[in-house]
């Protein structure tokens, strides 16, 4: 019994290292869904407590209270990156804009013009901007340029370094 519960700390001690193996897209899909079912749960419990008549205030709610959560996800699990939080954290907020004006204008077609039921619609938007947002996350809001030293400045003067 001992050696189960060993084993069984060594591998959930070994688990963040694991996760970082993971390709990247496959590490933000799991990070994004896990995002999105929870901004999901949070549409879902705002649309009950207050009714589907005002969905695109809803929406904007749920976008408020699950962007530092996403925020701290992608910096930590996806992309892990050090510092700039304060930059990251605003390109981050830009792309939400943009996904939210995308969801918006997809919830006001697929429930305003195609009928669709409010809860379908929300799954099928932000499922369509998974791939939308991985792409701008990736390199815009977490991509930072490698800086050169004052050696490899130097080195590139002469062409030395690519």
């Amino acid at each position: 019994m001992t050696n189960l519960l060993k084993n069984i700390l060594l591998k959930e001690k070994n688990l963040p290292q694991h996760w970082f193996t993971i390709d990247e897209r496959v590490r933000f899909a799991i990070t994004a869904s896990c995002n999105m079912g929870l901004r999901y749960l949070i549409f879902i419990a705002l649309v009950f407590a207050f009714g589907n008549l005002h969905y695109q205030l809803t929406l904007l709610f749920m976008w408020l209270i699950s962007s530092f959560i996403a925020f701290y996800s992608y910096k930590k699990l996806v992309f892990a990156t050090h510092g700039n939080h304060l930059q990251e954290y605003l390109k981050s907020i830009s792309i939400w804009t943009l996904s939210y004006f995308i969801n918006a204008g997809l919830l006001s077609l697929l429930v305003g013009k195609l009928m669709l039921n409010l809860y379908l619609a929300q799954g099928i938007a932000i499922s369509f901007l998974l791939v939308i947002n991985y792409l701008l996350f990736k390199h815009f809001a977490f991509s930072h340029p490698h800086k050169l030293n004052w050696w490899e400045k130097l080195l590139s003067m002469f062409d030395i370094i690519k």
